[in-house]
């Protein structure tokens, strides 16, 4: 294996570390959202407030990266949106 072959893989190896990572730190605070969205005060006013902030997220980070970026970020913020106006908030 050549030396550029072999620099490519660690650091491909380095990048797939580090994105493991953060799916472990993005998984940890969605479950801290969740609990602070099942558990917030005044549950009509958190709604109206996303409701509120939504257009101007998807706005402001629309062309902040690719297409891989922007269909993750629609997931998820129309994740958040299920679990902010969903109803039923029980755990």
């Amino acid at each position: 294996m050549s030396e550029a072959i072999a620099e490519i893989l660690q650091r491909l190896e380095a990048c797939e570390t580090s994105l493991e990572a953060h799916r472990g730190y993005l998984k940890a605070f969605e479950y801290g959202l969740r609990a602070a969205v099942i558990t917030h005060p005044r549950p009509e006013e958190l709604c109206r407030v996303w409701t509120q902030l939504l257009p101007g997220i998807a706005e402001k980070h629309s062309g902040d990266g690719g297409a891989i970026y922007t269909a993750a970020l629609q997931q998820a913020l129309a994740l958040l949106t299920d679990q902010i106006g969903a109803p039923n908030r029980e755990p």
